[in-house]
Formats: C-alpha cells, structure tokens, sequence
C-alpha cells in the first residue's frame, strides 16, 4: 500500500488521504472528526451500457442488455449467505446500484465499521455465479423491470433518450429489457466480472471519524493483488444530430406527460473536461430554469410552467444532453414555449449578476452536500473514478468565465438538437 497524495481543501477544512494496493485499487479517506456515523462506497467504471466489449485477453465479448444490473444482484446474494443479511446482522444501512457507466456499493453505519468493510470488499471481489443461481433471479429482476416500466416518469425518460440518439446504449435501461434478462447465462455474468471487477479497477472511499493509517493498514491484505489488462468498451458509431423530432406513446396517465432534450453531437471525454462540461452545462440550465430566475418567472406567469416542471443534465465520456420535463394539458403550448425562451436567452446572453448569483448557489450545493460521510464518500468515490482531484468541482465552479456560459448556451439550445416525447393518455388521440 503506498500514500498517493495528500489533498488537502483549506476553504472547508477537509483533508483526503489518497493511497494505492498493490493491485491498483484506489483509495479515498476523509476523517469527520465528531460524526457518529462511518460510510464505505466501492465502485468501478463498469455499467448498462457494457455489453460489448473486448475483454483483456484481447476477445471480443457480448452479452445481453441489463448485464451489469444481473451481476450485480448476483454479488449481493454473496458465496454462502445474503450480503443484505450479513450488512443487518451488523446493522449496517447497505445498497449498491448500477448506472449507464458505472456500479457501486456502499454501507453506512455507526458501530462494527472495520467488520463491515470486510464484507463490502469480500462479496464485490469474490462472487459466486451458477446457473442455478441466475435461473432462480430471473423472476426477481423481471419483477423490478416492469416496476420500473410502469412509472411514467421512468418511462417517458427512455423514451427520450430514443428520440435523441439513434444507437446509443443508453436508449435501454440499466435493468434491460426483459427478454434480454431472460436470456442471461451464468457464462455471461462471468465473462463481465472476469473482465472488468480487476482490482485496478476499482476504487474505494471510506470516510468517518477514524484513523486513516488504521484503516489503511485494515484494508490492504482484504484487497487482491494485481490482475493486469484493461477491457476496451466497443460502441456503436452514434451520429450526431437526434434520431427523431418527437416520440409519442400512449400510456396509462391521466393528463400528458412531456420531455423536451437537447443533446450535443458527442460526449465531452473524461476527467477534468467532463466535469466542466457538467458545471457549465448545469449553470446554464439553473439560469434559464431555477425558479427564481426571470426568464423561469415568465414562463410561471404566463401558465405555460408550474410546479411539476423539472429540468436536468445527462453526460458521460460519449453522450452529453439536457432535458425538461412537465406534467402539461397542452403539450404544444409547452414545447413552443420553452423553445422560444431559450432562443431568446441564447441570443441575450447571460446576465452577469444572474451568473454570480446561480455560480454562489451551485458553489454551495457543492459544499453542502458535502458534509456528512456518507456524502463524502460518495463524493469522493466519483472523483476517483471521474478521475479528477477531491474537491475539483469548487475550483471548476470558480472558474467559469461569462463568456464560456454565453457560447454554451448558444451551443446547448441549438434548435436541430432537439427533440420531444410525450405520454399521452390511453384515450388520447396522438397528434
């Protein structure tokens, strides 16, 4: 185990210790000195979209969609005994989730801390996977699936992605659909493990009220040694512009749903640039959409927008999109609206007191949800694997200059970048 870096953050007095295995995993610890409770997250850049990659003895590899979800489930039931029983037994809070690009667990806890991190770091390195056990999951996973199917919101925010992009992975949810779940073999899953869960891999946060050098000296025999080679993801050639103008289906809500994307022609790459992107991307939005905005003000008054509206930003290192989204009587009405208020901010250009104004707020989101260890853990563990420094957000956020937010809103709005979905009641006619 050797010392990395010493990170140290003096505006919020926090320091992250930064060391490596001998295997290569990452590690992040950050001592709360006063927090009752302790938090582990163990993560990888591995996720749903996945599921055709050149393994690293050089082999091409397929597997079905929802793969990394699947391995997953299978990691929590653990060699010999549930993952979730032997978490309670030690009463610690535990999860894990799986997204387009990565999959991570965590517990949190306030007693048998060192005992936990011994599970979390047996079950994500040494999973047991059989037939029989992926046959007897297959119900379970159908279950979530269609779960997920039947919210609206879940719903309508697929459909999005499948007006935006024509072949990206991301048009499929990290479950999968449920043939594909069907269709997954022990073979699969193993082949996705054997591939990617490499101890260089993976990275680990741990924070709480301890002593980072114990805690170091706790976890280096519980991580395994070095297992070298690197699996290239291989994506589909995704063309620039959106696949379609608008998607609608009809589904089983009351009144119209109503998405409206707008996505870049590529992704922004990794590291440092990725996370501009994001905070750029971000303060545009909040300056257009945060209610107390003057241009969100207008569209409130003129009862194009109410309280159901919501708007968020999507990017990794190959997509890169920002959507809007309403519970809304006249879908048209809304699409012509917000079309035409970010046409119009485009052209104005940001206001510079706005930006400071939305740049202080996003600076202390940043901070505030920073604060418990959970938090950070959480924080850190997306640093790690975002491969940017602790804390690198603040000095982002910092540095964005007027004229950069100008152009990315120039850019971001385009109007051929766009596109909409829309869930319309069953007894609806599609327009």
């Amino acid at each position: 185990m050797k010392i990395v870096a010493e990170i140290q953050e003096p505006r919020l007095q926090e320091t992250v210790l930064v060391a490596e295995s001998e295997g290569g995993t990452r590690i992040a610890l950050a001592r709360t000195p006063g927090y009752s409770t302790r938090a582990a997250f163990v993560g990888l850049r591995f996720g749903s979209n996945h599921v055709h990659f050149r393994n690293p003895e050089g082999q091409e590899v397929q597997v079905p969609w929802g793969s990394a979800h699947f391995l997953e489930h299978k990691l929590f039931e653990g060699r010999e005994e549930k993952v979730f029983d032997r978490f309670g037994r030690l009463g610690a809070n535990f999860n894990g989730g799986t997204s387009f690009a990565r999959t991570s667990y965590y517990f949190v806890t306030s007693q048998h801390f060192e005992e936990a991190t011994e599970v979390l770091l047996d079950f994500v390195q040494d999973p047991l996977i059989t037939e029989e056990r992926v046959e007897k999951e297959k119900g379970i996973i159908e279950q979530e699936v269609r779960m997920y199917e039947d919210d609206p919101n879940y719903r309508g925010y697929f459909l999005l992605h499948r007006a935006l992009y024509h072949k990206h992975a991301i048009r499929i949810s990290p479950g999968g659909p449920v043939d594909e779940v069907h269709r997954t073999t022990a073979a699969d899953l193993q082949a996705c493990f054997d591939a990617y869960y490499r101890p260089h891999n993976l990275a680990l946060s741990l924070a709480g009220d301890f002593d980072p050098e114990q805690i170091l000296a706790q976890v280096e025999p519980l991580l395994k040694g070095p297992n070298p080679g690197k699996a290239e993801a291989i994506f589909e050639e995704e063309p620039p512009t959106p696949a379609h103008a608008c998607l609608e289906e009809r589904f089983a809500v009351s009144r119209p749903h109503v998405w409206l994307g707008w996505r870049d022609p590529a992704g922004p790459g990794e590291g440092l640039a990725q996370l501009r992107h994001r905070v750029l991307s971000s303060l545009v939005l909040d300056l257009v959409f945060e209610h107390s905005s003057p241009w969100y003000e207008e569209l409130y008054q003129q009862g194009i927008v109410d309280d159901s509206f919501g708007c968020s930003f999507s990017c990794d290192e190959d997509w890169s999109h920002a959507a809007v989204e309403m519970v809304s009587d006249d879908p048209d009405r809304f699409l012509e609206g917000i079309r035409a208020t970010v046409a119009r901010f485009a052209d104005a250009g940001p206001d510079p007191a706005a930006v400071e104004r939305i740049r202080r707020a996003a600076w202390g989101g940043a901070v505030s949800s920073s604060q418990a260890p959970s938090q950070l853990a959480s924080a850190h563990l997306a640093s790690l694997l975002g491969d940017t420094r602790p804390f690198a957000v603040l000095d982002v956020i910092d540095s964005i200059e007027l004229d950069e937010v100008a152009q990315r809103a120039r850019e971001m709005f385009l109007p051929e970048r766009s596109a909409a979905a829309l869930l319309l009641p069953q007894d609806r006619p599609a327009s």
